[in-house]
């Protein structure tokens, strides 16, 4: 069930947001983007909050070029996009070690 209200996701506190990674994902169904592992930059209203998506591979540096391999997520400029209760999740808990 999903908690609305501004105290749902608090800055900084990591979540999952519903983001496209292609063309053909933007053109689409909202509801069929992918869930993307990111965090919370701003409590915007009651039911909207703005989300920094940090996801391999869309990182970029700040030129807006595709990283070099290696360079640290610290150094990257992410997509930051605005989401209400409906595209905002906890994130998944991590299989544990041998399950």
């Amino acid at each position: 069930m999903t908690t609305h209200g501004a105290d749902l996701h608090q800055v900084d506190k990591p979540v999952e947001v519903r983001f496209p990674l292609t063309a053909e994902q933007v053109q689409g169904d909202r509801a069929a983007w992918p869930w993307l592992p990111g965090w919370v930059a701003e409590v915007c209203g009651p039911d909207e909050w703005q989300v920094v998506v940090q996801a391999p591979g869309l990182g970029r540096t700040a030129e807006g070029e595709i990283p070099e391999p290696g360079v640290p997520d610290e150094e990257l400029f992410f997509p930051a996009c605005f989401r209400d209760s409906s595209e905002i999740r906890e994130p998944a808990p991590e299989a544990e070690a041998g399950t």
